[in-house]
């Protein structure tokens, strides 16, 4: 009898050792396959920034080239004025569309700047709030929860501070092109035959549609 109990108390134990080895698998390999996911997702951020530095890179290339051409261009219709000995309205009315092309190329600008802005705000208030639901659900780690706390409230203040900005961009960018159309406006009194010669003013850019945060 003594002999049948030990034998049954011996195979609970080995039983329940059983079962927690089996948990910790369980543990161990869904564990695993989170960290897989994990440097998925930081492996493929990887590949989007660097795709992003290379746009930027490129960007900054173009814009140089921009303003290469730009520059050409108004070196060409002052030769050309100077050789239709331009009067003084006419010459009133080149630094009139020059005036107007530097306050165009500073809204755009700031209209884009804007619009970047808005999409950093509303991700990372988005960030903040995924990682405010995430350290409340890691209590038995606190050092961990603390961290991720601690990056929900820069995300949040990141985000206060980009919707600042994109809303001051927005203002200023409306109103330095309302200053450049006045400008364009009052050259083409002023000049009516040079200005259908040349470049018409380039409208507002086209802004890019906001991406649905993740």
């Amino acid at each position: 009898m003594r002999e049948s109990r030990a034998t049954g108390t011996a195979l609970a134990v080995l039983a329940l050792g059983l079962a927690a080895v089996t948990t910790l698998r369980a543990a161990d390999a869904d564990a695993n396959q989170l960290l897989a996911q994990a440097k998925a997702k930081q492996l493929h951020a990887q590949q989007l920034r660097d795709s992003a530095a290379a746009t930027l890179q490129k960007a900054a290339d173009d814009e140089m080239e921009a303003g290469t051409e730009e520059r050409d261009a108004r070196i060409l219709t002052a030769r050309a004025l100077q050789m239709l000995k331009a009067d003084a309205s006419k010459q009133r009315a080149f630094d009139l569309r020059h005036a107007a092309h530097v306050r165009w190329l500073q809204s755009h600008r700031m209209a884009i700047e804007s619009r970047n802005a808005e999409q950093k705000a509303a991700q990372e208030d988005r960030n903040a709030n995924e990682l405010e639901k995430a350290a409340a659900q890691l209590k038995d780690q606190p050092n961990i929860a603390v961290t991720l706390g601690n990056d929900a409230k820069a995300q949040l203040e990141q985000s206060q501070q980009n919707m600042q900005l994109a809303n001051k961009q927005k203002i200023e960018a409306g109103q330095l092109q309302q200053r450049g159309n006045a400008d364009w406006a009052e050259a083409e009194k002023l000049d009516p035959e040079t200005a259908r010669q040349l470049a018409p003013p380039k409208p507002s850019p086209t802004l890019a549609a906001q991406r649905q945060v993740k």
